[in-house]
């Protein structure tokens, strides 16, 4: 462990210019105070100040005000320079989001376009969290097919190496290279990625949004932002989880032909042997051996939908095109305040044109009809027995996600006899519709 070391003892603070040490007159003040009171001396060598004499004292305090208002002056000019850039949608040398890169003006200056490559990226993990794929998978599917991160992207357009670690063979990370490891993609990166504004066009200054202040093209439209934002915020919410990670594979499936109750799931030791059966909490019928019931099931259930192809519910949210709306009525309202400002016939007619376009816009969005928030089911080109055969671990689910129920009871069951089992499928009748296309409608739902 490192040990500590009292600083050496010393008389004389020496820099080239007091602002090299302090642009605050209450900093100088402390510091000077703390000198004096310790019998040290501050000089500056270029500013010809010593505090070793009354005026020297004297200066130093003199000097350090002047020196915090060339300091504010300094911050005050950046501030408007950067919100003069923003406002002429130009790039002011701040962090380049992904999805966006520079571009130089012929006048001077830069702008934001698209990075082609980066907003095929985009589109795509769009795409996938709207199919229902999990932002984690698609984070991980992006660092194992190789796609540079959004920071090794920017470095990779700057000319610069990929972060992460080299092999013992490259002195910087290779991405051709199977024994470098570059930087993953994280949740985190694509989050916060999804969830901004930039995606619009929008300037966003300090996570603020400006509608009225164009940084670039959209990526998205702001009807597929807004359907993006609802499927991330549906996802926020808490999930409710099975209190066992061995659930019975026909809990929450399985109900009781006589009272409608779930049937519940037992097991018992007998001659060094398990056995499981299903039984009716209201005690009708018999149990039910579990293996035969799962079984039975299973048959029932690929006879009669295993054909039927699996749709998925996506949540359209309502299209009041409210964002859209309030964009174009921000956009005008800067151009009519332009228009103000303008002293250029050639200007104002632009600008008049900008002002006719948006007219026309915002009449047409006034115009559109208001829809309520719905769900759709979307076919995916997989049948139910695609999905009950690739993931057997998952077959439950596919069974609460698509609502069946298995109405079944046992009677007449001895030591010697088997017994009756009535037994039949509840079927949602979305999947109905969509079976009487070329197959016969089953048992409808309780």
């Amino acid at each position: 462990m490192a040990q500590r070391h009292s600083p050496q003892p010393w008389d004389v603070l020496v820099a080239w210019k007091l602002d090299r040490i302090s642009r605050s007159s209450m900093d100088t003040e402390t510091l000077l105070r703390w000198c004096l009171d310790r019998g040290k001396r501050i000089v500056c060598v270029d500013d010809g100040i010593d505090t070793d004499t009354q005026m020297g004292q004297v200066w130093v305090k003199l000097a350090s005000i002047f020196a915090e208002v060339e300091r504010n002056a300094i911050r005050e000019r950046v501030v408007q320079a950067r919100k003069k850039l923003r406002s002429d949608s130009r790039w002011g040398g701040e962090t380049v989001h992904y999805g966006l890169k520079p571009e130089k003006l012929p006048g001077g200056g830069y702008r934001l376009v698209h990075d082609a490559e980066a907003v095929q990226v985009i589109r795509r993990v769009v795409a996938d969290v709207m199919r229902g794929d999990s932002v984690q998978s698609i984070a991980d599917k992006l660092t194992a097919e190789g796609v540079p991160s959004a920071r090794d992207r920017q470095r990779q357009l700057q000319g610069k190496p990929a972060t992460g670690a080299a092999c013992e063979n490259h002195e910087d990370v290779s991405r051709e290279c199977p024994d470098c490891r570059p930087s993953a993609w994280s949740t985190t990166t694509l989050h916060r990625l999804l969830e901004s504004k930039t995606l619009l066009g929008y300037t966003v200054h300090q996570g603020n949004a400006d509608p009225g202040v164009m940084k670039s093209e959209p990526i998205l439209t702001a009807s597929e932002f807004r359907s993006l934002q609802v499927v991330l915020e549906e996802r926020k919410k808490p999930k409710q989880t099975n209190r066992t990670g061995n659930a019975s594979p026909l809990l929450g499936i399985a109900v009781c032909h006589e009272c409608g109750s779930a049937m519940h799931q037992k097991s018992q030791l007998a001659k060094g042997k398990r056995y499981r059966y299903y039984y009716c909490p209201e005690r009708h019928g018999c149990q039910i051996p579990a293996d035969w019931l799962e079984t039975v099931m299973e048959e029932t259930f690929l006879d009669e939908l295993g054909d039927v192809e699996v749709h998925e519910p996506v949540v359209v949210p309502a299209s009041d095109h409210t964002d859209e709306l309030e964009s174009a009525k921000m956009q005008l309202e800067a151009v009519t305040g332009a228009m103000r400002r303008a002293s250029s016939q050639a200007v104002l007619e632009t600008l008049a044109e900008q002002v006719a376009d948006l007219d026309v816009r915002i009449t047409e969005l006034e115009a559109l009809p208001v829809q309520p928030a719905r769900t759709e089911h979307v076919p995916t080109g997989r049948t139910y027995r695609d999905d009950w055969d690739a993931d057997p671990a998952g077959r439950r689910r596919l069974l609460l996600d698509a609502g069946i129920r298995y109405q079944v009871l046992l009677e007449g069951r001895t030591r010697t006899q088997g017994g009756s089992l009535r037994g039949k499928l509840l079927v949602p009748a979305d999947i109905q519709q969509r079976m009487r296309g070329g197959m016969n409608a089953v048992g409808n739902p309780a």
